[in-house]
């Protein structure tokens, strides 16, 4: 009469192989994400949702069995404060810089951007919906063209009832509107600038 393992070893033995495939890599128990990765640092072809890079390597390595030189990009994870050849979703960037690290062309510099994580108070080349400006100053820190003049950076500010602001956000509205230099796109013109309610 054949032997059979009794319930509870059988049971035993399939949770242990399940454990050991878990272990082993073949299976995943959440998706992939900058967070989890680990790729800060690394050097790829392409670059994968949630992260930056900042460097470029003209070289082989990404053209398959090309013989033309292709791009393959320095990963990082954004972060307040680091330079990178663009900007990331929840970051805004306070200057732009030139240079050879991002170039995809030989010789030819290219833009690079010092990311900030936007909070009340800081000087930003770009906006964001989460907050408003408050005046417009002038400047070469954001320009985007090398050696060219200057341009505009926006005084970001956290929206707050009684703000005089350059803008109404999403989920104001305005008490009083005043004219002056504040919010103009162009040196020495008025633009309206309005008191916040909400």
């Amino acid at each position: 009469m054949p032997t059979t393992r009794p319930r509870p070893v059988r049971l035993l033995l399939a949770a242990l192989a399940a454990l050991a495939l878990l272990l082993s890599g073949a299976v995943t128990a959440a998706p992939a994400s900058a967070s989890t990765t680990g790729l800060d640092g690394a050097w790829a072809c392409e670059i994968p949702a949630g992260y930056v890079y900042d460097q470029v390597s003209m070289n082989r390595n990404c053209s398959g069995t090309g013989t033309w030189n292709s791009p393959q990009f320095h990963l990082r994870t954004p972060v307040d404060n680091l330079t990178a050849c663009k900007s990331a979703p929840g970051f805004v960037y306070d200057a732009i810089t030139w240079g050879l690290a991002c170039s995809e062309i030989s010789g030819v510099p290219s833009n690079q951007y010092h990311l900030r994580k936007p909070v009340d108070g800081l000087t930003a080349c770009v906006g964001t919906p989460e907050f408003t400006y408050d005046y417009i100053s002038w400047g070469t820190a954001c320009n985007i063209t090398q050696g060219g003049g200057q341009s505009n950076a926006f005084h970001l500010r956290k929206p707050v009832s009684g703000l005089w602001a350059c803008d109404v956000p999403r989920g104001f509205t305005y008490s009083s509107t005043t004219q002056n230099t504040d919010c103009s796109l162009y040196r020495g013109s008025t633009a309206t600038k309005f008191l916040l309610l909400g």
